[in-house]
């Protein structure tokens, strides 16, 4: 049938640290955030809920209306539609906080000590239950978020379970600090995509936003990973613009040239998501001219440039305006 709909509502899953919801996108006009199961602290997944909760939205989107919490999503799209209730193929894993960085925009700097040291819900026995309930579909994607991935204890087994189960893509977000050879096995065979938010072109801002000495290490890391990639755009450095913060022209140039100093092909360019969140519908035109810029420069240096999230919706957003116009 066709109707509106998403990879997220037909067939994701995202785990949070207390909760498990359907994706985890934030930066739609309905505000994302699309909770199930609350107070969640890895207890077996109340799969048939699940599900029917998924199927609510479905037979809601198919009606012609949309869920309220995906209300201007630019994922969503209107075509036929896989009316399968009962597989999962995009799974998101953020339930835990535990990082060897202490970026100043990240939420865990309300207390970081606290958020070090919390105790977080083993994924492995959940994984496991999805492949004997047949729950899991093969050719899947699943990604990695949280604190520092490489210094999650059942990592390596599930980054493991994923490529032998035959997901051909798995998403690792990792601060780059600690060198794991599990992720470079992943960058050899071409089942991993990984990204690491760098946020700064030179040393001094580097260490401004994410508030440790780790600028050279984090280079060193990224070269060697990016020498081991099958797929030459599968290592990738992000940079989330924090307005009066990191938002110059100099910082970006630098950070473009080390990217393609160190054999890395691809750029990713991200909006801090405190500060979009306050004006998602009203951001400031020198905004989105930086990252105009950002995106020519990086084409002069022959580097792929993407958007993330966040800033996707953002210049979706400014195109609504000039068709408005």
């Amino acid at each position: 049938m066709r109707y509106k709909s998403c990879w997220w509502i037909e067939s994701g899953i995202n785990f949070d640290i207390d909760s498990y919801k359907v994706c985890c996108l934030y930066s739609a006009k309905g505000g994302g955030n699309t909770i199930v199961q609350e107070n969640y602290k890895g207890e077996p997944v109340d799969w048939e809920k699940f599900f029917a909760f998924k199927k609510m939205m479905k037979d809601l989107h198919k009606s012609g209306k949309i869920y309220p919490k995906c209300e201007g999503c630019i994922f969503l799209e209107e075509k036929d539609w896989d009316d399968n209730h009962s597989k999962i193929s995009m799974i998101n894993l953020d339930y835990w906080t535990k990082c060897n960085s202490r970026c100043s925009y990240c939420h865990t700097m309300l207390d970081k000590e606290k958020y070090n040291k919390f105790k977080n819900y083993n994924f492995l026995p959940i994984l496991k239950d999805m492949i004997k309930r047949d729950i899991l579909r093969p050719n899947g994607h699943v990604s990695f978020g949280g604190g520092e991935v490489t210094l999650l204890k059942e990592f390596d087994k599930l980054l493991h379970i994923f490529m032998d189960f035959g997901f051909p893509l798995t998403r690792i977000h990792s601060s780059c600090i600690k060198y794991s050879k599990a992720v470079e096995k992943g960058l050899k065979t071409g089942c991993v995509d990984l990204i690491v938010s760098v946020d700064a072109g030179s040393k001094e801002m580097h260490e401004k936003v994410k508030q440790v000495k780790s600028y050279d290490k984090v280079w060193k890391n990224l070269k060697k990973y990016a020498s081991n990639q099958k797929d030459p755009n599968a290592v990738k450095v992000k940079y989330i613009l924090i307005p009066d913060v990191n938002d110059s022209k100099e910082e970006i140039d630098l950070w473009l040239e080390k990217a393609k100093e160190n054999g890395v092909n691809c750029v990713l360019h991200e909006i801090e998501s405190k500060w979009f969140y306050a004006r998602r519908e009203n951001v400031p035109d020198s905004i989105i001219e930086f990252f105009d810029y950002a995106k020519e420069k990086a084409a002069s240096l022959g580097l792929k440039y993407e958007l993330y999230e966040r800033a996707e919706h953002m210049m979706s957003f400014r195109h609504e305006k000039e068709e408005v116009q």
